[in-house]
């Protein structure tokens, strides 16, 4: 009898020390995966606010730099970031942005901070969110921790990533959104997340840009029945009606987000070069710079603009051309593998439709197609990510090493190139004025603004003005 006692209790000893064993080990695991997290995110960060500072000023705050940056309205968002009383019409295709981007830079620049200080913040906090949600998802798919961290480099040395989270602009916070979205799917597949968690990120995707919400419905849709679904995606879009409402309230000019009819005129471009140019900006030009194009608009006071629509896939140097190779033989290994593996089935649905419907979407909207490459990126890294779960693994490494190293050689000296650009060909004033700025200690005349030298009344063509460090200028637009 004590014998069986003591064999008994021996088995229980031994099973409640492999749980605790068990247990143990997952914690490690979890807490190298958390400081991952926390690397990544903190590098993420850090560089996106140091390459924001590496651009001009000017180009944001001022309305030349409207369509300067591959067609993006910069200087619109970052007054729609700072001030409730700008133009907040946008809100017709983004809805709650300006509820969401508004109060953590009001509250930064309470604290004492530059407004454009506080918005290159926030910028920065959403590229940390955004590079950590990226990894998280990869974990949720399989990947192994290198594997995820390899991809997750990948993605920030992206043409996406480099060139979009150091401007103020809508992308950042609506790629964030889809990648949410994404993740609720893939934490679906472990645990059974609340309907209140369908309910919110749907709203979030929905929030943001509203043909982003095609992720929010799909995520749902794949789990659960229709009738719930529906329930849960019209919750959704009452939240985000309610929040409007709020909205509204705080910043008057908001506009609704149903019945304009604005858009049309983006529909069928002729710049966009017709569906076979869309696709390769789509795929190629996302992750890979291309050559920069320059159109001059023949004004003194406004900056030229930058466009790649046009531009070949890797065009832009033999870094350029070696990394679309190894893209493209990538993203092959990646379609192998989300076609051949049997496991993360809603999570393929969901992803593959979504990316199809990014695809459709921009095939007939717009005209600058990468302009909304960082709502592709996410999507099109999970794709590639596919191939480390087959048997192509160590390949797929190599490729992405290799990829990772050639994109972010091409895409930082593309970078270097537009900084250039927005640099030299910048209206004289704000030449001077940037140049002020890097060299403070200079003796600069004290003046930053136009002071008009003309007798009050004159006719315009008769002024001249005294400009920032001294400058003269004898007429207007000189």
């Amino acid at each position: 009898m004590h014998l069986y006692k003591f064999e008994k209790f021996s088995k229980f000893r031994n099973n409640l020390t492999k749980k605790i064993s068990a247990i143990s080990c997952q914690n490690r695991q979890h807490r190298l995966d958390i400081l991952l997290v926390v690397v990544l995110a903190s590098v993420a960060g850090l560089v996106c606010y140091q390459g924001a500072q590496l651009i001009n000023p000017a180009l944001i705050t001022t309305w030349e730099g409207m369509d300067v940056w591959f067609d993006a309205d910069i200087t619109r968002v970052f007054f729609n970031m700072i001030s409730r009383w700008s133009d907040h019409y946008r809100t017709k295709v983004h809805p709650l942005f300006s509820l969401i981007a508004f109060p953590p830079v009001y509250l930064l620049s309470r604290a004492g901070l530059e407004e454009i200080t506080a918005v290159r913040i926030v910028i920065a906090a959403v590229s940390s969110l955004w590079i950590s949600a990226v990894f998280v998802l990869l974990r949720l798919l399989g990947c192994r921790r290198f594997d995820a961290t390899l991809f997750s480099i990948l993605a920030a040395t992206s043409a996406a990533a480099m060139f979009w989270f150091v401007i103020p602009e809508t992308y950042s916070f609506g790629s964030l959104s889809l990648l949410l979205a994404l993740c609720l799917v893939a934490i679906a597949q472990y645990r059974k997340p609340s309907s209140l968690w369908y309910m919110v990120v749907s709203a979030l995707t929905l929030s943001v840009t509203t043909t982003n919400w095609m992720a929010g419905i799909l995520a749902t849709i794949a789990n659960h029945p229709w009738k719930r679904a529906l329930q849960i995606t019209a919750n959704a879009f009452c939240l985000v009606v309610v929040l409007w409402a709020v909205q509204k309230r705080i910043f008057p000019s908001a506009v609704f987000f149903l019945g304009d009819r604005e858009e049309e005129k983006y529909i069928n471009m002729a710049t966009s070069g017709g569906p076979l140019q869309i696709i390769k900006s789509f795929v190629s030009h996302t992750m890979v710079m291309p050559t920069i194009n320059i159109v001059d608009k023949h004004s003194p006071s406004h900056w030229p603009l930058i466009f790649t629509q046009s531009s070949p896939p890797g065009s832009a140097s033999l870094w350029g051309t070696v990394a679309v190779v190894l893209w493209t033989a990538l993203l092959g290994l990646g379609l192998w593998g989300f076609f051949s593996i049997k496991q993360h089935l809603k999570l393929r649905i969901v992803l593959g439709l979504t990316l199809l419907g990014q695809l459709a979407l921009h095939l007939v909207y717009g005209s600058e197609t990468f302009l909304y490459a960082l709502h592709f990126v996410p999507l099109l890294i999970v794709l590639a990510a596919f191939s480390t779960l087959t048997r192509a693994r160590p390949l797929a490494l190599v490729l992405a090493g290799a990829l990772a190293l050639s994109a972010g050689v091409n895409n930082g000296l593309q970078f270097d190139k537009v900084i250039k650009v927005v640099e030299n060909h910048a209206p004289g004033r704000h030449q001077v004025l940037r140049q002020m700025q890097l060299r403070p200690t200079d003796q600069w005349p004290r003046g930053t603004g136009h002071v008009v030298l003309a007798a009050p009344g004159s006719p315009e063509i008769d002024k001249a003005y005294h400009e920032p460090g001294g400058s003269f200028s004898p007429a207007v637009g000189s």
